[in-house]
């Protein structure tokens, strides 16, 4: 249903116009680079194309261009030397990230056929204005990344592009959708509370503040169509035992159709959700399917943290974009004969992070909430794993806290919460020390794979210090 947003991406050239008349033909083989580096780059994003620049003049055009179209990133084409000056008229007023793309022609010059000067200035000298560009943004206060590569068939150059593109989709997704938060964060959880307007300041996450109202009555208002429409993904998702079958799978898929028609009239991209006090009658269904609908929505791009945990809804969109999935976690014991951690956390799961299809059970309890319902437990693949808390320092700031270590086999405790075993490289006590003495909240989201590195364009994106663990 939820599909990740696409990125608006100014991009540019630069180059040297003092060259074009003494080098007859470069002007027309570095567009046609430019052109090649675009098939690159390819339809994942909405494409703000300036072209080349190399003026002042031409600068001053592409500031203008790039202002009005509100873009998340600009990405910066070193076709030849060029000086900085045309660069930081373009950006001057933009609070985005400046990818600066250094990408020759070709892998290598072969140096038998360079017989003037042209035949290197129009092929192999990006890295040449690089420093110049690094030097002039840090110095007017641009937040900046570089990417390396070259235009034959270059697969990394591929990925990092890519990986651009995934954490620029996240500022476009929090310009164009809210947060919808039901209830409040759990009381005595000082790490979740929040200050909604600093938030929003810091990343563009407007919160609108929402009841379980809304989704019992979105539930009740829906078709049986709209209803039966979602069963396929239920049975997609989950291994459904017996008893749930019929009127208890249908009730959760009223449920599911019901958040899928908030979720589009109010524009929603994360759920972080909590619910206090004794549980009403015309909440009680949908308190019980919570659960399963939710792990839907997960997989499908919402974030939908239990115990209404703004900050980590975002850690979840922003795994979730460079990963392809995200799910809630937290410390949930030490192995020390194996010297594990076991990661885990109980509620809503994406049910993508599953090695084999999750399953529902039924708990007559959620402990320390109230209500009973599903409960939904995956299984995530064993290999390498990267986990993200997204929290706050003392002054405000936000700060992303990583680690990436494996996750290993051996039994998790089969309560129907989500858990699994992971071994970091600093070891099982190594960890835990490094790890709570970042600061993260109790809270983090976790995915397979190796991800660090992504998360750093993420944090770059949004001007936030990020600490590596591990």
């Amino acid at each position: 249903m939820a599909l990740k947003a696409k990125p608006r991406i100014g991009i540019l050239a630069v180059g040297l116009a003092a060259y074009w008349p003494q080098f007859p033909g470069m002007r027309d083989a570095i567009l046609g680079h430019h052109a090649r580096l675009l098939d690159i780059i390819g339809p994942a994003a909405e494409r703000i194309e300036i072209g080349l620049v190399d003026t002042i003049d031409g600068a001053r055009a592409a500031a203008a261009r790039l202002a009005a179209a509100d873009v998340d990133a600009v990405f910066v084409h070193l076709t030849t030397y060029a000086t900085s000056e045309p660069l930081l008229i373009a950006v001057a007023e933009l609070d985005v990230p400046i990818v600066l793309l250094n990408v020759q022609s070709v892998r290598k010059l072969d140096m038998a056929e360079v017989h003037g000067i042209g035949d290197w200035l129009g092929v192999a000298i990006s890295c040449a204005a690089l420093p110049e560009m690094t030097a002039s943004l840090r110095r007017i206060g641009k937040r900046f990344d570089v990417v390396t590569g070259h235009l034959e068939g270059d697969a990394a150059l591929a990925s990092e592009l890519s990986s651009w593109l995934d954490a620029a989709s996240i500022r476009r997704t929090l310009r164009t959708k809210s947060f919808g938060l039901f209830g409040r964060p759990y009381p005595g959880m000082t790490d979740l509370s929040i200050d909604e307007t600093a938030f929003f300041a810091a990343f563009g996450a407007y919160t609108k503040h929402l009841n379980w109202d809304d989704i019992a009555k979105a539930a009740t208002d829906v078709s049986e169509d709209d209803a039966e429409a979602r069963l396929p993904a239920l049975r997609a998702a989950f291994a459904i035992p017996k008893d749930v079958e019929g009127a208890p799978l249908g009730a959760i898929a009223r449920v599911l159709a019901g958040l899928d028609r908030l979720i589009a009239r109010e524009a929603l991209c994360a759920l972080p959700n909590h619910y206090e006090g004794a549980v009403r009658a015309d909440h009680e269904a949908v308190l019980a399917a919570s659960n399963p609908a939710f792990s839907v929505l997960m997989a499908e791009g919402i974030a939908c943290p239990v115990e209404a945990d703004i900050k980590t809804a975002l850690a979840m969109l922003m795994l979730k974009a460079v990963a392809g999935t995200a799910t809630l976690a937290e410390l949930y014991s030490m192995d020390f004969n194996d010297d594990v951690v076991i990661l885990g956390h109980s509620g809503a799961a994406d049910v993508t992070i599953s090695a084999e299809k999750p399953t529902l059970k039924h708990s007559s309890v959620f402990h320390g909430k109230t209500g009973s319902g599903f409960l939904t437990q995956t299984y995530p693949k064993l290999g390498p794993m990267t986990l993200l808390s997204l929290t706050q320092n003392g002054d405000g700031r936000f700060v992303m806290v990583v680690a990436e270590g494996e996750i290993v086999g051996g039994p998790p405790m089969m309560l129907g919460d989500t858990n699994c075993r992971v071994r970091f490289p600093l070891g099982l006590r190594g960890f835990i020390k490094a790890w709570a003495a970042e600061g993260p909240t109790h809270h983090g989201v976790m995915a397979p794979g190796v991800h660090a590195a992504a998360l750093e364009r993420v944090a770059t994106l949004f001007a936030v210090p990020l600490r590596r663990v591990c």
